[in-house]
């Protein structure tokens, strides 16, 4: 007489060997793709960065035009007066310069005020710029400005 087990014949179990191949597996790729994964998260965050500073260069230069007036951007921590620094992840602000001279005064108002950025980053002005000026006709008088957007790290 031949007797036989239903539950042998029909084992779904994973061995202790297989289990620990898959882990390894697993293992290796979460090595190789995490660090991928951070780096490509942290280009991200500082192409978005750049974006947004190139949009409030645009932004700035169209209402030095359409206000028929000198427009700033500075850094600013405060919201309402420059900072003399060139480091712009602090915060910064845009306003309008009625009178010309680079400094938000009262009457004069602030277009814009951005709060600091992340701690990762940090964004610098080209030495001699720590402000960067549009005139009414949206020329940008002086010397080209260069902002580095970068990591910290």
């Amino acid at each position: 007489m031949d007797i036989q087990f239903p539950s042998a014949l029909h084992s779904r179990a994973f061995t202790l060997i297989e289990l620990i191949a898959v882990l390894a597996m697993v293992s290796i790729v979460l090595a190789i793709g995490v660090p991928g994964i951070r780096s490509l998260a942290g280009n991200s965050r500082i192409t978005a960065i750049a974006n947004n500073m190139l949009h409030q260069l645009h932004y700035a230069r169209s209402e030095a035009v359409r206000q028929s007036t000198p427009v700033v951007l500075c850094p600013s921590q405060s919201g309402s007066s420059c900072d003399d620094s060139f480091h712009w992840e602090n915060g910064f602000i845009l306003f309008s310069d009625h009178n010309g001279d680079r400094n938000p005064d009262s009457g004069e108002q602030v277009l814009r005020h951005f709060a600091p950025g992340d701690r990762h980053t940090r964004i610098l002005t080209s030495p001699g710029r720590k402000k960067i000026i549009y005139q009414a006709s949206g020329m940008s008088p002086g010397s080209t400005a260069t902002i580095t957007v970068c990591d910290r790290d």
